[in-house]
């Protein structure tokens, strides 16, 4: 698949705004640090909406996460899938509410007005059971090396400590690969951005 520019993405999905009769779901998903939080929010604000209002699957971490967690075990999928059926639904909710687990634990609730598209972004997002629930998958291409690189940058500039910073080592880059080869995830996309194409890596998360 061909690589596309921003505004190619931007006007697929100003075209299924235009069809639907509900927001449309958009999947931005690519390795820890390729990018996906940035583009995921300029996608959504250049549509109308907020940056709050981006959901990210780190803010789905299932009960216990953490390093030991196995490859596509760090999500909590089954509320995940909840939300994206909620969100598809006809008519469309007032709001875009959902409750949070963060990678330490801690647990809270969003509520938002829901946005003129509903983008979710993280890494691991392109699977079987998500992929009939997005109406377009953006994948950001970069690989898992380069995206650990630019990672561990970002996280060091936010106050990571070293053994933090040695996981993208040691399990974050590794299971990256490992889950290219078990579920190849750019195969799953419509569309494939290049990196240079979003600038800046994540803002925060894996």
């Amino acid at each position: 698949m061909p690589p596309v520019t921003y505004d190619v993405v931007r006007a697929r999905v100003e075209r299924l705004a235009a069809t639907l009769d509900r927001p449309p779901v958009v999947g931005v998903s690519g390795h820890g640090g390729a990018g996906k939080s940035t583009l995921a929010a300029r996608l959504v604000g250049d549509l109308g909406g907020r940056p709050d209002q981006v959901v990210g699957t780190d803010r789905f971490y299932a009960v216990g996460a953490g390093p030991g967690s196995g490859l596509l075990d760090l999500h909590d999928w089954p509320r995940l899938l909840e939300l994206l059926r909620r969100v598809r639904a006809t008519p469309t909710p007032a709001r875009l509410g959902y409750p949070v687990r963060t990678y330490e634990g801690a647990e809270r609730v969003v509520d938002v007005a829901m946005p003129p598209v509903v983008v979710l972004e993280g890494i691991r997002l392109f699977r079987p059971e998500t992929r009939p629930l997005l109406d377009l998958a953006v994948w950001i291409d970069l690989s898992p090396e380069v995206a650990g690189r630019r990672a561990v940058e970002r996280n060091r500039g936010q106050g990571d400590d070293d053994a933090e910073l040695d996981l993208w080592r040691t399990k974050w880059v590794p299971e990256g690969w490992a889950y290219e080869r078990a579920v190849r995830p750019r195969l799953l996309a419509d569309v494939v951005v290049p990196a240079e194409e979003v600038g800046a890596s994540d803002s925060a998360g894996r």
